[in-house]
């Protein structure tokens, strides 16, 4: 590499950051271990600096009067991997300028020359070329140094036409890097709503618990069972049901497969419809859940909580103000505590609100309350702050509900209006209104009518999709991505998506490998949104 530029001095009366390393990054960021945004910044006479913490960024930001650019230059890892190498950043000593470098030699030189100081290793890249990595490189001008990805995925041609000097390749990145899950309703077991349980025994003739009725069904995959399509006689259901056949998810080995299937596919995260009974004193619904936690493949995948408190169950699913501190401590002491907890790209833990209407009496002042004090619990527990997450639908502003942001999962207003291309063409327009800290989702289809007649009647109040297909689907994937690509947010959670959702079957919203399209859904996603299998 070419280092005849490197030892200009530039004269400035600006002073740089104080010299925090960026390995210090937030506690937590260095449990994530998906690669993470290599932020941009520039100080206030237009110099760049480079970080991947972006506790050091806010720092930045917020007490030297550095700008934070939305701009995208790569995503890089904080810890080595096979075939990495580190990249070191150094600080001019006169005046402010960084430089980063792979080369011990050209490190050691400069800081030698007593013009630069050693600020630590930025992060880790890859040595040579990867699948899914572009190359990402080092310009100069005399004045600073600039990192870029080349072209066509950076903008290292418009650096050269402005003047800059390519000092060569620094390593290969990801130049976009999403970060996938699903929406997990772990109800597939005895604990499931006894309405489903009633019904299979009055409207199907069980003489057994099904937690399947309805479902199993209408697929008529299962040949003990005579199909039954309520209205629909004509409609093809034989996709209803999983690849790995009706399961039981309070068997660990149940997981492990939706583990597999799953990171097979490049999702990096479960969610958790996660429930508690105020009568019980206790969580509800919550077999999968710890048939994932008992999973011998947990460690390949992160999960996240979804607190649902609302009326479903006959209207005992939620969070009394008087059992809040209780609340807390269990999600605290029991999940949010994993090694494998969700977190944001800063290292915060993610905790979603699916439907805040249950806890407390559903006000905002009463759902501030009770964000607060999981925030308070994470302070003492880990010294730590959470990112709250409020539904985009809830009709609540983040702030006024203590969220950080706000997120979408099945669109009411597009399960309303019965058309599954009227919700790809609004998509993007969703997105836009999203708040600053926004988590994309992408909906693989809405159609409830295996709840006929066992929870929804008459026929006419049942919602789905007549439109659906395959080829909208990839579109709704690519709506995602290209929102991401365009985006100007700087958020921790840019670039995650939020996919509704793995195993809602009786609510047709799955993309969990079925019978009759096998992987299909898993397969549009991971090409739509580039993911990289685990």
């Amino acid at each position: 590499m070419a280092t005849s530029a490197l030892v200009l001095v530039v004269a400035s009366t600006a002073s740089a950051i104080p010299q925090a390393r960026p390995v210090m990054a937030a506690s937590g960021q260095t449990a994530v271990t998906d690669p993470v945004p290599l932020l941009e910044l520039t100080n206030p006479q237009g110099i760049h600096f480079y970080t991947l913490s972006r506790t050091e960024a806010d720092t930045a930001v917020a007490g030297h009067g550095f700008r934070l650019h939305p701009s995208r230059v790569g995503y890089a890892r904080q810890a080595g991997f096979p075939g990495s190498h580190p990249l070191f950043r150094l600080a001019k000593v006169n005046g402010p300028g960084w430089l980063v470098t792979p080369s011990v030699q050209e490190r050691d030189h400069l800081t030698a020359s007593g013009q630069f100081r050693y600020e630590g290793v930025l992060g880790y890249v890859a040595a040579s070329p990867a699948p899914g990595t572009a190359m990402l490189s080092r310009f100069s001008n005399g004045v600073e140094w600039r990192l870029a990805l080349e072209a066509p995925h950076g903008n290292a041609n418009e650096l050269t036409a402005a003047g800059y000097f390519r000092d060569g390749p620094v390593g290969y990145v990801h130049p976009h890097w999403i970060r996938a899950g699903a929406l997990y309703f772990g109800t597939w077991d005895m604990e499931t709503h006894p309405a489903i349980l009633r019904g299979g025994r009055t409207e199907f003739g069980r003489d057994y618990d099904d937690w399947w009725a309805g479902v199993r069904d209408y697929s008529g995959r299962d040949p003990s069972v005579p199909q039954y399509k309520g209205v629909w006689p004509d409609d093809d259901f034989s996709d209803r049901m999983p690849a790995i056949g009706f399961y039981d998810d309070s068997q660990t080995a149940t997981v492990e497969k939706h583990i597999t299937q799953a990171t097979s596919g490049g999702l990096d995260y479960f969610a958790f419809y996660w429930y508690w009974n105020p009568q019980k004193r206790a969580e509800s619904h919550g077999v999968g859940l710890q048939s994932f936690l008992r999973a011998r493949n947990r460690a390949t995948m992160d999960f996240a909580l979804t607190i649902c408190a609302h009326s479903w169950d006959n209207g005992v699913l939620k969070i009394p103000v008087e059992q809040y501190d209780t609340v807390v401590a269990h999600l605290a002491n029991n999940y949010l505590s994993q090694p494998n907890y969700l977190r944001a790209n800063d290292g915060r833990r993610i905790v979603w609100l699916c439907d805040t209407r249950g806890i407390g009496s559903g006000s905002a002042a009463d759902v501030k309350d009770f964000t607060n004090r999981l925030r308070a619990a994470a302070r003492t527990k880990w010294q730590e702050e959470i990112l709250v997450l409020a539904h985009q639908d809830l009709g609540h502003q983040p702030a006024s509900v203590g969220a950080d942001g706000d997120y979408c999962a099945a669109p009411y207003h597009a399960v309303l209006s019965r058309s599954y291309r009227s919700y790809v063409d609004g998509q993007r327009n969703g997105f836009a209104h999203g708040s600053q800290n926004f988590v994309r989702c992408v909906m693989s289809d809405f159609d409830e009518r295996p709840r006929y007649p066992i929870t929804k009647e008459p026929a006419s109040t049942v919602y789905y999709f007549p439109d659906h297909s395959f080829d909208l689907f990839a579109r709704a994937a690519r709506n995602a991505y290209a929102d991401i690509a365009a985006s100007t947010r700087t958020s921790v959670v840019d670039n995650f998506v939020l996919v509704y959702a793995w195993n809602e079957w009786h609510e047709g919203g799955y993309i969990e490998p079925n019978a009759r399209d096998g992987s299909r859904y898993l397969d549009i996603l991971r090409a739509e949104l580039r993911l990289t299998a685990q």
